[in-house]
């Protein structure tokens, strides 16, 4: 019997049955690495690592909800606390079985796999993610739709602030007005600091919001999907804020980006003494 498909029209189901069995494979490759433990062969930092699954399947994955601090960026190369987030990260998991849990959004646009990575510490299964946060070597860092554990973290990084550690520690004992920021730049570019301001306007520009002292070329950075930071947003503008976190130099001169509440504090002034 004569075929009803013409020549191209196979090739098309050709090509589409290719596609399919494709993308079926990576699906089941993305769960199969988020169900089962993969060993990881190699910390590239504080928040990325290269695992090796069962089948001998090498994947680079990113740790969700973190952000920890450069080894190789392009401009300020290696940042404060770099190492020493590494450090931690490879005490956890370098060489060992890593559970890899990923959430909504699987991959990033690297095709990085993204993920949250569990280990079993005396019996207990334990976040890597968030033990970062909580020795302050890492801030919470929420990127939509990923956003299964941010309460978790966002305690995380409360207690670390309360114990005092890591970036938080460092950044106390740096304290900077505005203009002093923008003056030291190119020194502190990287660093963590405090930065007491009066915020006294916001603006959106794109998809972030800018918070800043007029005539200042230092700002806040509030990304706009970041919805649960965007009442505390409008709260403290009009108050003098210490905002806690690291500069990094932009066009507009020196920005801080605010992933988290506990990154801010605000300023109460003192009661005059009764008369």
């Amino acid at each position: 019997m004569k075929s009803l498909v013409s020549p191209k029209g196979k090739k098309r189901l050709i090509r589409k049955a290719l596609l399919a069995a494709f993308l079926i494979c990576l699906y089941l490759f993305s769960v199969n690495l988020g169900e089962k433990e993969a060993l990881v062969i190699n910390v590239i930092d504080g928040d990325t690592v290269v695992a090796v699954t069962e089948s001998g399947e090498k994947e680079t994955v990113r740790y969700l909800l973190i952000d920890t601090p450069e080894l190789h960026h392009p401009s300020r190369g290696e940042e404060e606390l770099g190492r020493e987030a590494k450090a931690f990260n490879a005490s956890l998991v370098a060489g060992r079985k890593v559970k890899f849990e990923p959430d909504a959004e699987k991959r990033d646009r690297y095709g990085r796999l993204l993920a949250y990575a569990w280990i079993e510490e005396k019996g207990e299964e334990k976040m890597v993610n968030e033990m970062l946060v909580e020795e302050g070597l890492a801030l919470p860092y929420f990127i939509p739709p990923n956003g299964k554990y941010l309460d978790r973290i966002s305690e995380a990084a409360k207690r670390a602030k309360d114990r005092d550690v890591g970036l938080w520690k460092i950044a106390r004992k740096r304290v900077y007005t505005p203009d002093q920021v923008y003056a030291a730049l190119p020194y502190i570019a990287g660093r963590y600091i405090t930065l007491v301001m009066r915020v006294e306007e916001a603006k959106k520009s794109g998809s972030r919001w800018l918070l800043y002292e007029r005539e200042s070329r230092c700002q806040l950075v509030i990304y706009d999907n970041n919805e649960h930071l965007l009442g505390a947003k409008d709260f403290i503008v009009g108050r003098k804020i210490r905002a806690i976190g690291k500069v990094t130099a932009s066009y507009n001169g020196a920005e801080m980006i605010i992933s988290d509440t506990s990154q801010i504090e605000i300023e109460v002034k003192a009661k005059e003494p009764s008369k």
